[in-house]
């Protein structure tokens, strides 16, 4: 009996040992992409952990499904109140990343990811500092429909998830498609001019030469910005965003103000915006919020901000369209969640942070260096 107990000993010990390399050579399995920097990537077949680094970006993995594969992220998703409701396993993922060309490298190691995927800035110091594989994406710098549509999709080629990533991109094309059906035939002459006043001072703005130009274009509008250039004027701050004087704004006299800060009131009642024509007519609007604000260049924005933008500026265009209808529609087609009326209203009022501070309130609605 004690013979036949060594021996099945002995031959559970082979199978293991048998066993081992056809393991091992699971586990190592790679296969290679390019990634859009045109760089060549060895990133294992069976994808489990990565680091996503970047503000906008961070909602990506949400819209292809691929949540569960986050061990390392950006302080924009880390602290977006709304993404912490969505996903209860965002509190438990640390924020490697602060801003651009900000990452905490000790915490990024801990983590233990496959690979990494950053914009230039970023990607440059975990090349540098660590052995991690780094895959670049676009940072989506230019902003544009087309180049989120196919930031999107890379992901989406990285994953193989690229039925979700198409369905994004077909629901994003129908939604511009549907804005234009019912402000192209607006003579550029008759176009309202829109001012984004971001920051406590709402002189925070997107020049003619951002990726914010296309969509206010998009939604038959006139920025009134369009002939300053703010592009790279600003280090750490991305997509062209800029501060211009008081006097600036007065002399464009815009038709329509939007604020990420404060309320339409605070400004209503300020008397050094009392002769602008938005306030005379009170037409100032504070920006929507959800998983990430709407004035970054995001998946979310790209598909819904054009068509709140337009329906604000024309609403006897848009009187069939409920923007609540279509804030709950977009959560439940391309997140697969189901948002709450109280949810939605909290997104187009502004009332949902992109960032939060433990124990000292909210900050700033813009968050503009946490891209």
């Amino acid at each position: 009996m004690k013979r036949f107990g060594i021996f099945f000993i002995y031959v559970i010990l082979g199978a293991l040992l048998l066993g081992l390399p056809c393991c091992a050579e699971e586990a190592a399995k790679t296969r290679t992409l390019t990634d859009m920097a045109g760089n060549v990537v060895e990133i294992p077949e069976n994808i489990e952990r990565v680091a996503f680094f970047g503000g906008p970006i961070g909602q990506v993995p949400y819209i292809l499904g691929v949540q569960d594969t986050i061990v390392a992220t950006s302080i924009g998703s880390k602290n977006s109140q709304l993404l912490n409701i969505m996903d209860d396993n965002l509190k438990n993922i640390p924020a490697a990343r602060q801003t651009n060309g900000i990452i905490n490298i000790e915490e990024l190691i801990k983590s233990e990811p496959q690979f990494v995927l950053a914009g230039d800035v970023d990607g440059a110091i975990v090349e540098k500092q660590t052995t991690i594989p780094v895959v670049y994406f676009f940072e989506n710098s230019e902003g544009t429909a087309e180049q989120t549509k196919a930031e999107v999709a890379f992901i989406g080629s990285i994953y193989g998830k690229d039925d979700r990533a198409q369905k994004y991109a077909n629901y994003l094309d129908s939604m511009l498609s549907l804005v234009k059906s019912r402000i192209g035939d607006i003579p550029l002459s008759e176009q309202k001019v829109l001012f984004n006043g971001y920051d406590a001072n709402h002189l925070i703005t997107y020049g003619g030469d951002s990726y914010m130009q296309e969509r206010i274009e998009a939604a038959g509008l006139k920025n009134a910005a369009q002939e300053v250039n703010t592009s790279g004027v600003r280090p750490g701050i991305h997509a062209g965003l800029d501060e211009i004087s008081m006097e600036q704004v007065l002399k464009w006299n815009p038709d329509i103000l939007v604020i990420d800060t404060g309320s339409p009131e605070d400004v209503y009642n300020d008397p050094k915006w009392a002769s602008v024509k938005a306030v005379q007519n009170r037409q100032v609007y504070r920006l929507p919020n959800g998983v990430f604000v709407w004035n970054r260049p995001t998946a979310e924005s790209a598909v819904l901000h054009p068509l709140w933008m337009a329906k604000i500026a024309y609403p006897e265009r848009f009187n069939d369209i409920d923007m609540h209808d279509e804030v709950k529609k977009f959560y439940q087609e391309i997140f697969s969640y189901e948002l709450t009326d109280e949810q939605v209203d909290k997104i187009l009022s502004g009332e949902f942070a992109s960032a939060i501070s433990a124990g000292k309130g909210q900050t700033n609605q813009t968050n503009m260096g946490n891209k």
